[in-house]
């Protein structure tokens, strides 16, 4: 295991070294200048522009910027914004926290909701419970997260009543904080139960099928002891895959969500550098972005042998 988990260590860093090329590459290749914000198209100065570009460093070799770039990354500084006034590590330490609570609230929602849904829908195979949840699993992932926040704030405002705006973070007021994530995550988590009961129910119902699982209905084990000792650790491994991979797409991959809610996280960050063309914030959010998803999916495989024990033969 020990060997096993330093490769997977430097599989991860060469992952995130290729990413950094990649992202430094793309920003410069698309079409966009990121000085265009300080022309005055009534009276353009290309000599201030060009006074400016030098001293941003954008004059230099693009060889020359990335490892600028690199080694203010390797410090924890990803540079000054370009259109925007201040840090992007100051811009990223205020919206990372709501992105990482909004995406584990979420994600949370979607286990409890999701993980049962499936299991019943597996072991009432072809009866009205799966037809239920198959069905239900269908309109919530047709339908789109705006319909859905749409439909939730009218509930809202109906029954809980919960505040929908006026995130100010967690340092001050806690449960209000909490309170505005509820209904956004709720909504996030729904759509996510969608996609965990659908995997649960088809990996389990492929498990249930199995040789060891008939030898042990056939000896009499109880269906409770069947689906919880035996065949749900072997139908976890690609759901435990799944709600990783969802989880780190939703710290950044929740624009619409935070659109609807008027939520300052990561997803509007990036919109924000994308629009603008602003190399420092794209960089920083989309590698960030990455490095989330190197973690999790890290921290999912060192997971899959707790699940299966017979990973860890195959790890050896």
């Amino acid at each position: 295991m020990a060997r096993y988990i330093v490769t997977r260590v430097l599989s991860s860093l060469f992952v995130l070294v290729v990413l950094s090329v990649l992202v430094f590459s793309m920003v410069r290749i698309i079409p966009g200048d990121p000085l265009a914000a300080f022309a005055d198209p009534a009276n353009p100065d290309p000599e201030a522009l060009a006074e400016l570009r030098t001293e941003l460093g954008l004059d230099q070799p693009a060889i020359t910027q990335y490892f600028v770039w690199l080694g203010g990354v390797l410090r924890g500084d990803f540079g000054a914004a370009i259109t925007l006034p201040g840090q992007v590590s100051d811009m990223i330490a205020n919206r990372l926290p709501l992105s990482l609570t909004l995406a584990v609230m979420a994600t949370l929602f979607g286990v409890v909701l999701g993980l049962p849904a499936g299991i019943l829908a597996a072991t009432r195979w072809r009866r009205p419970s799966d037809h239920i949840v198959r069905g239900t699993s269908f309109v919530l992932l047709a339908t789109p997260p705006f319909v859905l926040g749409a439909v939730l704030i009218l509930i809202n405002s109906l029954t809980l009543k919960l505040p929908l705006i006026g995130y100010s973070g967690a340092a001050g007021n806690p449960a209000k904080a909490i309170g505005v994530l509820v209904l956004p995550a709720l909504l996030i988590g729904i759509v996510l139960a969608a996609i965990i009961a659908r995997y649960t129910r088809g990996t389990l119902l492929d498990t249930l099928g199995q040789d060891f699982v008939r030898t042990a209905r056939a000896k009499g084990a109880p269906p409770s002891r069947l689906v919880g000792r035996h065949a749900l650790r072997n139908a976890l491994i690609p759901v435990t895959t799944v709600v990783g991979i969802e989880l780190a797409a939703l710290v950044g991959g929740t624009v619409v969500i935070e659109q609807v809610f008027s939520l300052p996280g990561m997803g509007q960050l990036l919109l924000t550098g994308i629009r603008s063309s602003d190399y420092p914030i794209i960089q920083a959010t989309v590698l960030l972005i990455g490095a989330v998803y190197v973690g999790i999916n890290f921290i999912v495989d060192l997971i899959y042998p707790l699940i299966d024990p017979r990973v860890r033969v195959h790890t050896r």
